[in-house]
């Protein structure tokens, strides 16, 4: 592909708004196809929630989302409470998100190959891993692991990638997080470290302030935005 038709294409990217203008504003406007972000913190940031909204947001724009579940956390209630919240039809929006229970890094994978094959999906334009690095971490266990773990995350990573932009997907990576400490001050990393970085193109950090949610751009230098939990989502 040459450089001028990779041009093209970016051009007629479709650009889905996270729900929340605030973080549109570090986003620079939302979730692009095409592209993966990864979005990262401890439990009870909004991660999820987040997810579902972007999901609805597709939904009422005409697309499905597909769920890649490797928690067993996904509730369609909680999406169905968040549309009414908005004024949304639940039943619609439920109709446009498939969500497939992932127990294991093999079938993450088996997911990919449905999204290709299947007819059903061929409208599916956002694509979320919630969370991204649980089954790794599993299959993978202990330091003496590592290197099979980062290797076997990056070739997901690369066949991700490679998906988003050819399927136009928009892909949400919902990650862990690790506390570090650094001379004496403590900080949150995302877990997989520089083998995700090297295939996304934004990072989101959400962290918990008090009865807030602050989100920031961890890629890049930046403002931090304050968010609040409430039964429309994060906004």
């Amino acid at each position: 592909m040459t450089l001028r038709r990779a041009a093209v294409i970016d051009q007629g990217r479709l650009v889905f708004s996270s729900g929340a203008p605030d973080l549109d504003t570090i986003l620079e406007g939302g979730f692009k196809t095409g592209e993966m972000v990864e979005v990262f913190g401890k439990s009870n940031t909004g991660k999820t929630l987040l997810s579902l909204q972007v999901a609805a947001v597709a939904a009422v724009r005409g697309f499905s989302a597909a769920f890649v579940d490797t928690e067993g956390q996904f509730r369609p209630e909680r999406l169905a409470t968040l549309c009414r919240s908005r004024g949304l039809d639940p039943s619609a929006v439920l109709r446009s998100v498939f969500v497939v229970r992932a127990e294991s890094t093999d079938r993450q994978l088996i997911v990919l190959k449905k999204l290709r094959e299947e007819q059903s999906l061929s409208s599916c334009k956002l694509l979320v891993v919630d969370t991204l690095t649980k089954n790794f971490s599993l299959e993978h266990a202990g330091s003496k692991s590592v290197a099979r773990r980062q290797t076997a995350l990056g070739a997901y990573l690369n066949r991700l990638a490679r998906d988003a932009f050819l399927g136009d997907r928009a892909v949400i990576l919902l990650n862990r997080v690790a506390s570090v400490t650094s001379e004496g001050t403590e900080r949150e990393v995302d877990i997989g470290g520089e083998t995700v970085r090297h295939y996304v193109q934004k990072v989101v950090h959400l962290r918990r302030s008090l009865d807030y949610v602050m989100g920031s751009r961890s890629d890049i230098p930046g403002p931090e935005v304050r968010l609040t939990i409430r039964d429309e989502g994060l906004v």
